[in-house]
């Protein structure tokens, strides 16, 4: 005889038992079996440990169950899989449909089945406090989110282990550095997670997994709602009614592209009373670039981290992404030296050169970025200073660009990052 809130599902050749939810004070461990071919999308050596910055000893197990199912649902729904685990806060589970609805919305070339065997709790925090808290890298989305909602003062969450490998401790001591400063400025609390999330599975197994999507397993299917979920514990004890996680495309752009973290499964994430809201989807990131430089006008500094290719937490002033959010900046009228970057007379030289031998990659980027860069800086040129030095931007025909298209560029791009990454493993050794 089934308890109550326990759920039976189909028997699955792919099959994870967790068999036990381990908590030492701040260090949430937890142990696992694999059964059947879905095996080798995971590293069997490494169990999924995350750490707290906060003790997490009196959380629920069926709270502390989200972050682990989080990241690996994605997993289990394309392999059809059967998770079975003791229990599961009941707000969670019951809108995994709609995540999962999100999903199959994006990537129709897949089928998501599988799901959980468990027993449902439902889950409340004593506190009652109405707070929130937002996700913070310190990015333009970043930023542009805590704005948007600094009144209701938000707790910051960052996440070890996402963006910032584990190995680069430098880096992390620089980002963790950069956000507490932002919490004491402006009165908020800071609550940093470790974790191994990215290194428990095989990406790479798992791009091959969903080539046919034409993007990556972590941009294209897990950061979403991998990273939300980490934040379940902390919702629990703080007793927040919302978690905002910033946006990364625009509304505009939709049926543009995929993306792990949309509206579509996003704002389906939920637990003990605490809902995910995907914040700033009606900007797009020229507009979200304006609104923090009026922001920075108003007295408030803005010290960007929205670099892939440095180690050490930094921007490295010359990748696109760099490139593109200073350009963004000046655009705007804005001084990218007061936003974390270094630029002077011989950066913009050197910005000219790469972009001239077409550093932008896909038409995409131009589109969505190069133009309306372009744009504002026809529109802005009064508020620009030393607006000269940019007329060979202004003037850049980009339909002239040999670019590649999107699927090939990822590949391309994630290919140079895994050799990157390998290369840099070995040189730290």
């Amino acid at each position: 005889m089934m308890g109550e809130g326990e759920r039976r599902i189909m028997e699955h050749k792919n099959r994870m038992k967790v068999r036990e939810i381990s908590v030492h004070g701040e260090k949430v461990t937890y142990a696992y079996d694999i059964e059947g071919d879905w095996k080798k999308y995971f590293d069997l050596y490494v169990n999924l440990e995350i750490t707290y910055s906060v003790d997490v000893s009196d959380v629920p197990k069926s709270i502390l169950a989200v972050p682990f199912l989080s990241n690996v649902l994605p997993i289990a729904w394309l392999c059809d899989a059967e998770i079975q685990i003791g229990s599961v806060d009941r707000d969670f589970y019951e809108n995994l449909e709609l995540v999962k609805e999100g999903y199959r919305a994006m990537y129709p070339m897949f089928s998501f089945r599988g799901g959980v065997k468990t027993r449902l709790e439902k889950n409340r925090s004593l506190l009652h406090r109405k707070k929130s808290a937002c996700f913070f890298s310190g990015g333009v989305d970043a930023y542009t989110t805590l704005f948007r909602h600094i009144q209701e003062e938000p707790a910051l969450i960052t996440i070890w282990g996402a963006d910032i490998k584990l190995s680069d401790e430098t880096g992390w001591l620089r980002v963790k550095s950069h956000i507490m400063d932002t919490a004491k400025e402006m009165g908020l609390d800071a609550l940093f997670i470790k974790s191994n999330f990215r290194l428990m599975i095989q990406e790479g197994e798992l791009g091959k997994l969903v080539k046919e999507s034409g993007d990556g397993w972590w941009h294209g299917f897990q950061h979403g709602i991998g990273i939300i979920g980490h934040a379940a514990p902390l919702a629990y004890l703080y007793g927040w009614n919302f978690v905002y996680i910033a946006s990364s495309f625009a509304e505009s752009m939709k049926g543009n592209y995929t993306c792990a973290s949309d509206p579509l499964i996003d704002n389906y994430v939920e637990y003990c009373g605490c809902k995910t809201v995907h914040d700033g989807y009606e900007m797009d990131r020229q507009e979200k670039v304006r609104y923090l430089v009026s922001q920075e006008a108003k007295g408030r500094g803005v010290p960007l981290r929205v670099c892939w290719e440095s180690l050490g937490g930094g921007n490295c002033c010359r990748c696109e992404k760099c490139y593109r959010t200073i350009l963004e900046i000046v655009s705007e009228g804005g001084d990218p030296n007061l936003y974390g970057f270094q630029w002077g007379n011989e950066d913009i030289k050197r910005c000219r050169r790469d972009m001239e031998r077409k550093i932008v990659q896909t038409r995409f980027i131009i589109e969505q970025f190069y133009l309306p860069i372009q744009g504002a800086m026809k529109e802005n040129q009064s508020q620009i200073k030393e607006f000269d030095k940019y007329l060979w931007l202004v003037n850049m025909n980009f339909q002239k660009f040999n670019v590649m298209p999107m699927k090939i560029a990822r590949r391309l791009l994630g290919f140079l990052r895994r050799a990157k990454n390998k290369l840099q493993d070995v040189m730290t050794r």
